[in-house]
């Protein structure tokens, strides 16, 4: 019996280890906000760039905070778009959304990113 139970644990050990490995996003996504003054008032516009780490991923949907960040029409109309090795999706959300996690929907799987502190780049 000892044997049997062995065997049975060193058997799940062997596939759990080959079937849990993780795998690598076929992208890389970078965030940071657009802050721009118009008429006395600051916006910060949290936008997202999603570069291509392999040859070609279709990116279907990019997410924000489990849908409460919604994209701006304009960006939405770019979805979805397959984006090459070393080039870049933009997904930009309504002003002054809190940012805090996307999730990339393409048709290599869906993954998501979490961010702590977000840069600010100023525009005119």
């Amino acid at each position: 019996m000892k044997r049997l139970v062995l065997g049975i644990l060193t058997l799940s050990l062997i596939f759990g280890l080959n079937g849990c490995s993780d795998e690598e996003a076929p992208i890389k996504v970078n965030a940071l906000k657009y802050v721009t003054n118009m008429m006395g008032f600051e916006q910060k516009i949290p936008v997202v760039k999603i570069t291509s780490l392999v040859d070609s991923v279709k990116i279907t949907n990019v997410i924000a905070n489990n849908g409460n960040c919604k994209m701006t029409a304009i960006r939405q109309k770019e979805f979805p778009q397959t984006v090459k090795y070393g080039n870049v999706a933009t997904a930009g959300y309504t002003a002054n959304c809190n940012l805090l996690k996307v999730k990339v929907l393409t048709d290599q799987g869906d993954w998501e990113f979490t961010f702590d502190n977000i840069p600010e780049q100023y525009v005119q």
